[in-house]
């Protein structure tokens, strides 16, 4: 037999192949994984952007009150922030206390504004932070700001992700 018309790849050509393969391979999960990270981010900034405008309609529809009034809480987030941060906060009934909390205050906040948030989560199946402290304390004006935002990932007890927290501004007549 002719060795000069042998058909066939050689050890060498498959594991340059293989090599390449690997190469292309990696390049695409870290992509892929790239990509995930933007959509969650987005995600998170859509899903606060909808919660400031119902809670600036619910605001507006009862007549300029503070958040508390509406929601009847000076601190829904207590709910969540209590657990510890082994605690998935995405298991309703692990994170029982902290969902009603927050479902109760959703849903005060979608009847006042008539925009629908009631079932508004995270990326990863947990509550946003929200915590109505405005005008807390002895007087009218108080320092305190109602904040919303999205827990870190990982989570760390009793915190929320600066990069996703938003104050929403109030201001107070007479203030």
């Amino acid at each position: 037999m002719d060795k000069s018309r042998r058909v066939g790849f050689t050890i060498v050509e498959l594991l340059i192949v293989i090599v390449v393969i690997a190469i292309l391979a990696a390049i695409s999960i870290i992509a892929y994984n790239g990509i995930q990270d933007r959509a969650r981010t987005n995600k998170i900034n859509a899903d606060l952007a909808l919660f400031d405008k119902a809670i600036q309609s619910a605001r507006v529809n009862n007549g300029e009150v503070a958040l508390r009034f509406i929601t009847n809480s000076t601190g829904t987030a207590g709910g969540c922030t209590e657990y510890a941060a082994t605690v998935d906060l995405a298991n309703k009934t692990d994170a029982a206390n902290c969902w009603n909390g927050y479902n109760a205050s959703l849903t005060a906040i979608s009847n006042a504004s008539g925009i629908n948030i009631v079932g508004l989560s995270d990326p990863w199946g947990r509550p946003y932070f929200l915590d109505e402290n405005e005008k807390e304390g002895t007087t009218l004006c108080g320092n305190g700001r109602d904040a919303i935002g999205a827990f870190p990932r990982p989570r760390v007890q009793s915190s929320w992700s600066t990069t996703n927290w938003r104050q929403i501004p109030y201001v107070t007549p007479g203030c």
